[in-house]
């Protein structure tokens, strides 16, 4: 095999290397757009939750050398699915056109949902390099539509399994691993398309890599593979040496696992030592009864949290992970054993990216970031359908919401957008409704909901979802017990919500704040009914005292109304730009009365009244500083009873 040299390409060396890298990597994106354009699905083709990867044989193993992701979780666990299968798979055998299908999580798959299509690369007659291409599937089989299976125990209650499996042989798809996919599907029409579209975008990646090889030679296209992953290796360690050398330690919880109704300790130290480092999840809690805990993809996953802060510009490739260790301790929530589920993989990913960065923001101050709202609220949907002309049909569609990311050093967090796990896209809703017997009511900002701060958080959502025929709904949420915590001074987030609204109304039903006649259905509440996330609590009040529900049926004409929380701010609210906090109020974003219980801000009819407004924070300054007074949780403070 033909490696990169020892020595330090010259600067024509360096060119050309640098022009195969960037090639290689639009062949990664030609992919990715191919399986779009081409998916069935709204989350492939709407919501994006997909990636095509490639990986070249190394002396390391199988090392990715460029991907394109729609689905950031997808470009940090691709090299993990990849030495899984291609180590247990027999390359010896192995011919050319053969596709292998694998979605098992205890072979680096995220969760069983998550399928995986897998090329193996002949060159000069030895397998040397894989195509890969990853997506979220609406349905799998298991007991509800869509996964996520909010409650159960054991992955024998989930969505089908797959180990390592031939599914195209020569290019010819193998009928009995078809059959049994599509005679165990709710939606056989849509997942075979997608299926399609993810093995028709490994041709497309595989006439292109052919053409780089034929263009450039075989010895020159690997040595530049290898220079692309040295060249993001030594970027990544340059930003890990700006850390501090310490152990950074930080605690926090999951709401519950979805069946045990108690929080579940998560626990990551960060030790950093020169250009390398080491995450490790020691002490956090044993492996749980519901369906949140992972398997293998927080070996990687949590390293989205170091290159976010410390090198965000290059291309992730293997490079990306080489300077990190990370340590799982089996049996717990970040590396749970088989049989146990793993269905709700959202949660504790989430959660582990929170905390890593929060690690990373105590040690690097000038780049620290506040917690983003930790979940998407991610909604799975289906039933029959019984609008005219399509009575009796079975529909699927999933939706993720997200919500709002934390203040920074830099400036206000993001608002209403996919948590950073993921980053993909929201549901296209003209095309959720054309395919789906629903509508949906609302899909904006919630005000009143981002964590204040010198910078404030990124404001979460309102998402309202009309059904039109009898629909099988299953919510996957957290930060329910609180928001999403601010740094530095910093205000929380506004916590997770939902309610059913039997009968919707389009005049009524449609200001978020108004609570009457509406049936909660998680969040914390006061004895009153109203949200209230520092007083109030998850056991009274609601019908669920989680936000992880399966198999909820909502009635044709019913809604279901679900707040995802926002961002924590960063810094100290008492310090944040009177023009800042006045625009936010004039734009609807926050009411006077937050205004001037968060921020200290007096605002009369829209003018900011400026001698009151400095004696209001000079006497809430006196007023933290004397134990009496601490920043409240992002919350709207005029319900409607």
């Amino acid at each position: 095999m033909t490696t990169a040299p020892e020595e330090t390409p010259d600067a024509t060396s360096a060119g050309l290397y640098d022009t195969i890298r960037y090639g290689l990597i639009e062949i990664a994106r030609e992919m990715n757009l191919s399986l779009m354009r081409s998916a069935f699905s709204p989350v492939v083709r709407d919501i994006l939750d997909c990636t095509t990867a490639l990986h070249l044989k190394t002396e390391n193993g199988w090392e990715m050398v460029a991907c394109f992701e729609g689905c950031m979780q997808h470009a940090f666990t691709s090299q993990h699915i990849a030495n899984f299968t291609m180590d247990e798979w027999d390359l010896e055998r192995t011919r050319p056109g053969d596709v292998i299908f694998v979605n098992d999580p205890w072979r680096g798959a995220i969760h069983q949902s998550d399928i995986n299509l897998l090329r193996p690369i002949h060159v000069d007659g030895e397998v040397r390099a894989v195509l890969h291409s990853t997506s979220h599937v609406v349905d799998l089989g298991g007991p509800i539509p869509g996964g996520f299976s909010n409650g159960v125990e054991t992955a024998f209650e989930e969505q089908l399994k797959f180990p390592p499996t031939l599914l195209y042989a020569d290019d010819v798809p193998v009928r009995p691993a078809f059959n049994y996919l599509l005679e165990n599907t709710r939606v056989p029409s849509m997942l075979l398309g997608d299926i399609r579209a993810l093995y028709g975008c490994l041709v497309v990646g595989e006439g292109r890599f052919r053409d780089l090889l034929g263009r450039y030679g075989t010895d020159t296209v690997f040595a530049a593979a290898q220079h692309a992953i040295d060249v993001t290796e030594a970027s990544m360690r340059a930003g890990i040496r700006e850390i501090p050398d310490g152990d950074y330690r930080i605690e926090d919880f999951l709401d519950d696992d979805g069946v045990v109704v108690e929080p579940l300790p998560m626990v990551v130290t960060v030790k950093v030592r020169g250009d390398s480092m080491e995450i490790d999840f020691s002490g956090t809690g044993r492996q749980p009864r519901g369906n949140v805990g992972t398997a293998w993809v927080e070996a990687t996953r949590c390293i989205e949290a170091v290159k976010m802060l410390v090198d965000p510009e290059p291309p992730v490739n293997s490079g990306t992970l080489r300077p990190i260790e990370t340590i799982l301790p089996p049996g717990s929530a970040v590396c749970v054993l088989p049989p146990s589920s793993c269905s709700n993989h959202m949660d504790v990913g989430s959660r582990s990216i929170n905390m890593v960065v929060k690690a990373i923001s105590g040690a690097l101050v000038s780049r620290s970031i506040a917690a983003d709202s930790g979940t998407c609220a991610t909604i799975v949907m289906g039933g029959i359908d019984m609008r005219p002309g399509r009575e009796g049909q079975q529909w699927g569609s999933f939706a993720g919401p997200g919500g709002g990311w934390g203040g920074t050093w830099k400036g206000d967090g993001l608002s209403y957008c996919i948590a950073p796990i993921g980053n993909c896209r929201t549901s296209v809703h003209e095309h959720a409704e054309a395919e789906s017997p629903t509508v949906i009511g609302q899909m904006e900002v919630m005000p009143d909901s981002a964590g204040a701060g010198r910078h404030r958080g990124g404001f979460g959502g309102i998402y309202t979802l009309v059904a039109l025929s009898d629909t099988i709904l299953t919510i996957t949420s957290d930060r329910v017990r609180h928001g999403a915590d601010g740094v530095l001074g910093g205000g929380r987030g506004m916590s997770s919500y939902a309610w059913y609204i039997p009968q919707f109304d389009w005049d009524t039903h449609m200001d978020p704040r108004l609570l009457t006649g509406l049936e909660p259905l998680y969040g914390a509440f006061d004895q009153h009914g109203v949200p209230d996330a520092d007083h109030g609590s998850v056991y009274g009040g609601a019908t669920h005292s989680t936000g992880k529900i399966a198999g909820l049926v909502v009635r044709a004409g019913d809604a279901v109304r679900v707040l995802i929380g926002g961002g924590g701010g960063w810094g100290d609210p008492l310090e944040r730009e009177l023009i800042a906090v006045g625009k936010d109020v004039r734009d609807g974003l926050y009411s006077p009365e937050y205004a001037r219980r968060a921020f200290g801000v007096v605002l009369e009819d829209g003018v900011l009244r400026f001698d009151e407004t400095a004696a209001l924070r000079r006497h809430l300054a006196g007023e933290r500083d004397a134990g009496r007074w601490s920043v409240p949780s992002a919350s709207p403070v005029d319900w409607i009873l």
